[in-house]
C-alpha cells in the first residue's frame, strides 16, 4: 500500500510539473494570426475579460500578442495611421506610454464622449461621439507624423491635450483630466 501511495504521489507531482497546453490557445493563436491588425486589436480588447493569460500591447509600429506557452503573434500597424488609446478621467488614472489592451484600465467605462481631433493646420481629423470600451479606453486611428490637439467633452466636463502621431509617441494617453 505504501508503494502505491508513493507511485500515485510521484505521478501527481510529474503531471503538476509538466507543461500542459490549452487546446483553446491553438485555436486562439490561429484566429488572431489570421486577422488583419485592426480586427486583432479588437479581439485583444475582448481577451482582457475572457482570456486573461494572453497578453497584448501596442507600440507605434505593431501589435504584439503573447500566449502563455511562449508563442507570439506580431501584426504591423498601417504605415499611414497611428493607433492611440485614450482614457480620460475625473478622479483616477495610471501612468502609461505603451497601451496594453490586456491590462490597461481606465476610470470611465462605457461612457459617451464628444471628441474633436485637429492638426496644427486646423484640419479636423475626427469630430464625433465615441463610447469608451469596457476597459475605460476609446481608440483613435489618426494620420501619422502629425501634432494633434484632442478636445474631449463628457457631461459638463472637458479636457484638451496635444499629442503626437510620430514613431516616438505614446499609444496610451491617460493624462486627460476632465474638469
Amino acid at each position: 500500500m505504501k508503494y502505491l501511495v508513493l507511485i500515485l504521489l510521484a505521478i501527481f507531482i510529474f503531471l503538476g510539473c509538466s507543461e500542459s497546453t490549452d487546446p483553446n490557445y491553438d485555436n486562439d493563436f490561429a484566429t488572431i494570426d489570421s486577422l488583419e491588425v485592426k480586427s486583432a486589436i479588437g479581439l485583444a480588447n475582448d481577451w482582457k475579460f475572457t482570456k486573461s493569460k494572453i497578453t497584448s500591447h501596442i507600440t507605434p509600429d505593431e501589435l504584439i500578442i503573447e500566449f502563455p506557452d511562449g508563442r507570439k503573434v506580431k501584426k504591423t500597424l498601417p504605415p499611414n495611421e497611428m493607433y492611440i488609446a485614450v482614457a480620460p478621467y475625473v478622479n483616477t488614472t495610471h501612468d502609461c506610454s505603451i497601451h496594453y489592451p490586456s491590462s490597461c484600465d481606465g476610470e470611465l467605462k462605457e461612457q459617451t464622449f464628444l471628441i474633436t481631433a485637429k492638426d496644427t493646420q486646423g484640419n479636423t481629423l475626427f469630430d464625433g461621439n465615441i463610447i469608451s470600451m469596457k476597459n475605460g479606453f476609446f481608440e483613435l486611428w489618426l494620420p501619422r507624423d502629425l501634432t494633434v490637439t484632442l478636445h474631449i467633452e463628457y457631461n459638463s466636463l472637458s479636457a484638451d491635450e496635444v499629442i503626437g502621431t510620430f514613431a516616438v509617441n505614446k499609444t496610451c494617453i491617460t493624462t486627460l483630466k476632465l474638469k
